[in-house]
């Protein structure tokens, strides 16, 4: 199979409509993610050689261009996550179907099952801290950005939001298969953390896209 983020778009969304089960709702999460940040690019490239940017001090200019390299590499990063989730779910599947008619198959399925449903878990988290850093490098260009396209910068900031809330969801569905405790609870924390931080942020931004339009 060909990787998920080499799919045209409409292929990948056929692909997700099939009755296979991946991709699913966490390789979407990544790829709305990966759209959120590129929105916010595109604002900055829409802002950048305009006289109401050059007019901004230093600092700001300096920080939004630092807003604006960080987008970049997390929409980089979060592509990746849609192909790392579906083979993560695909390992742990694998796991499932480890054979059990032996004390040591059973020990072996134990083991790889608790070790694919941690990874399967992980992956989701990184995804939802990446979408939450989106909405961290957002602020600037939604303050800042061009005001002919600053809508787009909310509509980065929702993709952003709904992704962060999209994986912790994908997070929470495997956290009842991770036997290791300290680890299910640090994850169950940061998935808190990130949804409450996810929301003041997004609706901050929000705030500041309608007091343009």
């Amino acid at each position: 199979m060909s990787k998920l983020k080499d799919l045209s778009v409409e292929n990948f969304i056929a692909e997700t409509a099939s009755d296979s089960p991946a991709p699913g709702g966490g390789s979407v999460a990544a790829q709305v993610a990966a759209l959120g940040a590129a929105l916010g690019e595109m604002v900055y490239n829409l802002t950048k050689d305009k006289k109401s940017f050059a007019e901004l001090s230093d600092e700001n200019k300096t920080a939004i261009k630092a807003d604006y390299a960080a987008l970049n590499a997390l929409r980089e990063e979060l592509v990746l996550l849609i192909d790392e989730d579906t083979v993560a779910f695909n390992t742990f599947m694998a796991a499932l179907r480890l054979p059990k008619d032996t004390e040591e198959e059973i020990e072996a399925r134990k083991a790889a099952m608790a070790h694919a449903a941690i990874v399967s878990m992980k992956v989701p988290l990184d995804t939802a801290g990446k979408s939450l850093q989106i909405l961290k490098h957002m602020d600037s260009l939604a303050r800042y950005g061009n005001k002919n396209c600053i809508s787009d910068a909310g509509v980065g900031a929702f993709l952003a939001r709904a992704a962060v809330e999209s994986a912790v969801m994908n997070v929470r569905i495997n956290l009842s298969s991770v036997k290791d405790q300290d680890v299910a609870n640090q994850a169950e924390a940061s998935c808190k953390c990130y949804q409450q931080e996810a929301e003041k942020l997004c609706t901050e931004i929000i705030k500041e896209v309608y007091q343009k339009i």
